[in-house]
């Protein structure tokens, strides 16, 4: 498989997409991101069940991981 493209290159290529969690509601995001970055034990498993509790039904552990990542909204 030959390519032109280094892998620099390619991890510093543009990015137009978003992430799952970026289109969360602000109350729900921040819910999960203080549960994160807080001591109440609370881990992704439980925290996807929650979500798909909520009706988002795609919510999986990788998908909240990303949260880990963001800044806390205001």
């Amino acid at each position: 498989m030959d390519s032109d493209v280094s892998l620099e290159d390619f991890a510093n290529r543009p990015r137009g997409g978003r992430a799952w969690a970026d289109d969360l509601p602000d109350e729900v995001f921040n819910q999960i991101w203080d549960a994160l970055h807080g001591t109440t034990g609370i881990g992704k498993v439980t925290i996807a069940k929650w979500l798909r509790k909520l009706g988002y039904e795609d919510a999986t552990q990788g998908r909240v991981d990303v949260v880990m990542i963001r800044e806390r909204r205001t």
